[in-house]
């Protein structure tokens, strides 16, 4: 069996306390029994939701979005990222910042009036600074149009929608009256050195818990 290693879009799990803040908390601990269920049965959990599904659909015009912002061209990267510790695959970066765009569902479930930035997000990206080198991230919220799928769904009940109901249908869905500025918010931050330190204790704290859990 391979060693443990914890992806960077996990971490914020393995980071969870007990009682107290030495202690491993449960949430921890049920992550790393699903990594060590996958390696006994080469199966992995299935998690669906509607939030997932639009977020790798609309993952393209985000970026895009997110490079307007920067003034500069991104790429989409699909390599993942490994090392002693942490596996993890970054959406884009530039040559100083990692970046990871999020989209959220719909206007009301994008973060216009939120000033701190989510906690596993923000371990998420201090994994991806750690991995690539670089020591500044940015957490980019993009307000997108509706995908294809949502849009097919606002017509389900309509057994031959002609091109009106289409477009009415893509307008209901659309956020392109709103300025530039409405449609991303970013949160900038640098690479924390003790977060990493903290965050490679739980991996081996963590290795040491499969021992006392693996089944014979």
């Amino acid at each position: 069996m391979k060693q443990f290693k914890c992806r960077a879009s996990q971490i914020g799990k393995l980071l969870t306390n007990g009682r107290s803040k030495n202690e491993m908390g449960e949430t921890a601990k049920s992550y790393i029994k699903e990594w060590y269920i996958t390696q006994l049965t080469g199966k992995q959990k299935d998690i669906k939701s509607k939030y997932l599904d639009r977020g790798n659909a609309m993952e393209e015009k985000a970026i895009d979005r997110v490079a307007k912002y920067y003034n500069c061209d991104l790429e989409k990267n699909e390599i993942q990222l490994e090392n002693d510790f942490f596996t993890g695959t970054f959406d884009t970066k530039t040559i100083d910042r990692v970046i990871d765009t999020k989209v959220p569902f719909d206007a009301f479930t994008f973060p216009f009036f939120d000033n701190v930035i989510d906690k596993d997000y923000y371990a998420q990206l201090q994994i991806y600074m750690h991995l690539t080198g670089l020591k500044k991230a940015s957490l980019c919220y993009c307000l997108e149009n509706g995908s294809q799928e949502q849009i097919e769904k606002l017509l389900w009940h309509i057994e031959d929608p002609d091109i009106k109901d289409w477009e009415e249908a893509e307008r209901q869905l659309s956020y392109d009256h709103l300025p530039d500025n409405l449609r991303i918010k970013v949160f900038e931050f640098d690479y924390d050195e003790t977060f990493i330190e903290n965050a490679i204790q739980r991996v081996i704290d963590a290795r040491e818990y499969l021992e006392t859990i693996k089944i014979n």
